[in-house]
């Protein structure tokens, strides 16, 4: 996973393991990683939340208040990563590949600490007005708004056109509504054995809710979700889906 993680993401998380022996942590939290981010200048993390309107010191001050120090002395370098650090880790994954990155930055790092969401440093964010929404977009506004190449983490084998429609296919597939359509079509391309997600599954997701626009226009005209489905099942058998 490391492997992934750009510079300033890796010296983040070296950092991290420091703020936790400077409190006697021997362990290794989502505030430590936090208050590391917040000590890089020019990480992205930092910039887009500066953009945003945070003090900085403040939220620093705010976060190590609500921090309890421990009382061991400690020797070790790198420190356990407790459960709910992992799993920021892991949204912090899942954020670079739903924008599109290849690789793993401080901004996705701080989009994974604020979708954990039950820890501290996503508290103190949330006290100082920061929403996950309002970050996921101004870091593609911040990352489309510098030269590709100089931005450490990006794969070079991408063209200057190959890293823009990326940018903008990442606006537009950022929305929840758009991943839960494309639950929808997969589960219907299950549903009739399938095997890829072709233009009919969609269209079936977009009739499953009966109160969305496309069901609403297309509905009077007959078009509705059991029409298609008799459609696509005249000379095929259904593939049973067992139930959940």
């Amino acid at each position: 996973m490391h492997n992934r993680f750009n510079e300033r993401a890796r010296r983040a998380m070296a950092l991290a393991n420091h703020e936790a022996i400077k409190l006697h942590h021997d362990y290794l939290a989502p505030v430590h990683i936090l208050l590391a981010i917040l000590s890089l200048d020019h990480a992205v993390a930092t910039m887009v939340l500066k953009h945003l309107g945070v003090d900085l010191d403040t939220l620093r001050e705010d976060v190590k208040s609500s921090v309890k120090p421990g009382n061991k002395e400690l020797h070790q370098v790198k420190m356990a990563q407790r459960a709910d650090t992992r799993k920021c880790l892991h949204f912090a994954i899942d954020e670079a590949r739903k924008l599109g990155h290849h690789y793993i930055g401080t901004e996705h790092i701080l989009l994974g600490i604020l979708r954990e969401g039950h820890n501290i440093p996503a508290d103190a964010l949330t006290q100082h007005g920061v929403k996950i929404e309002a970050v996921r977009e101004d870091i593609l506004e911040h990352l489309a708004s510098i030269d590709h190449d100089q931005h450490h983490g990006i794969t070079t084998s991408q063209n200057p056109i190959e890293w823009l429609h990326q940018q903008e296919l990442s606006k537009a597939f950022r929305s929840t509504r758009f991943w839960h359509l494309l639950v929808l079509a997969v589960d219907a391309a299950n549903r009739l054995g399938h095997g890829e997600i072709e233009d009919e599954h969609l269209l079936l997701a977009l009739l499953r809710e009966e109160d969305s626009p496309v069901a609403r226009m297309l509905g009077p005209k007959g078009v509705t979700l059991d029409w298609v489905r008799d459609e696509l099942t005249k000379d095929q058998v259904v593939v049973p889906v067992p139930a959940e």
